[in-house]
């Protein structure tokens, strides 16, 4: 209909494993990782399906995977250190399955037409063909995000400012020897606008990530198994001047 959208698709897809995958045996970051010469290419069947609704200012998305993977390749903790008391992760191989979803909603109402409210939740789990977890996937987030606009703010135009939080779910469905990860929720704030000096633009922006500096880890880290925190709070300031070549300059 005009207001409503349904998508779906089916495909397959077929990858050999890689260099790294095959021959590993050496310390990357601080894990030590093995490879296994005896993987053999995956297979992959994947179906989706997504809805899709829009009316005057409010838009809503849902989509949903369902993934099978024969000869899945993965790395995953051995729970094994080696001699200097670094974590030994091996590249393995098992038939699996991955499913999951995302919903979705962005709220312009009329009345304030300045400020934009979008708000997503996502999903993803991976299990083994014994019933084992994979290793690896993400934890269930939850996002919001609203955002005022002004086309015209006093000197300047197109201004902006936006808060964003990012709330991981615990991660408790971890595979053999991989470490349950506890959520966090982080804040991002970020300003900017465009301002003309005589007949040039000029394009500002602050951008301030992980705002209040909270203490967390990542399921997906790499360091997760040392326990070493992702980053803290990070300023950003960009300044962007565009510049062209005149007319009379160009061939």
């Amino acid at each position: 209909s005009e207001n409503l959208l349904l998508r779906t698709n089916i495909a397959a897809a077929y990858r050999t494993p890689n260099l790294a995958e095959l021959t590993s045996n050496g310390q990357h970051e601080l894990r030590y990782e093995t490879g296994d010469q005896n993987l053999v290419p995956e297979n992959a069947y994947e179906a989706d399906l997504s809805l899709h609704y829009h009316k005057n200012n409010f838009t809503a998305d849902i989509a949903g995977f369902y993934n099978i993977v024969n000869n899945y390749i993965f790395i995953a903790p051995t729970g094994e250190m080696t001699s200097t008391g670094i974590p030994v992760f091996r590249y393995k191989q098992s038939n699996a399955t991955l499913f999951g979803g995302e919903a979705g909603i962005h709220l312009h109402p009329e009345a304030l037409k300045w400020l934009h409210t979008e708000a997503t939740f996502s999903s993803v789990i991976g299990r083994q063909q014994n019933g084992d977890y994979l290793p690896f996937v993400p934890a269930h987030k939850f996002r919001l995000e609203l955002r005022g606009e002004k086309e015209k703010f006093l000197q300047l135009h197109k201004a902006f400012a936006s808060v964003n939080s990012t709330t991981a779910f615990n991660q408790n469905n971890a595979a053999p020897d991989e470490t349950t990860t506890p959520g966090y929720t982080l804040f991002d704030f970020g300003i900017g606008a465009n301002l003309k000096i005589q007949n040039q633009e000029i394009s500002f922006k602050i951008s301030i990530n992980n705002l209040l500096d909270t203490k967390y880890i990542d399921h997906l880290s790499t360091l997760k198994e040392v326990n070493y925190n992702n980053a803290g709070r990070n300023i950003t300031f960009s300044i962007k001047i565009p510049f062209g070549i005149a007319d009379q300059y160009r061939n």
